[in-house]
């Protein structure tokens, strides 16, 4: 039988676990592109330029090589890395 304790802590949200789902989900090529609408921002692949493209709603944009696609999905807010993890 599970504490209130361990069930509470079951049930917390691991952040750095979805943020490695985003992460391998686009490395593995599941995704290619994905809206974040609480960050407003979308994360696009670019394979002619090999690169990440960070856009974001008001139309500013960055880029990111694959190994520093980690520091654009950790910047995320909360609630789009527990709708991601939730499959929505």
């Amino acid at each position: 039988m599970m504490t209130k304790e361990e069930a509470r802590l079951m049930k917390k949200f691991n952040k750095q676990k979805a943020i490695d789902k985003i992460l391998d989900d686009f490395t593995e090529c599941r995704i290619s592109s994905e809206w974040f609408p609480h960050s407003e921002t979308q994360i696009e692949w670019s394979t002619h330029q090999e690169i990440y493209l960070i856009l974001y709603q008001d139309k500013t944009w960055d880029y990111a090589e694959p190994k520093h696609l980690d520091m654009y999905v950790e910047d995320l807010k909360e609630q789009d890395l527990k709708d991601y993890s939730r499959g929505y």
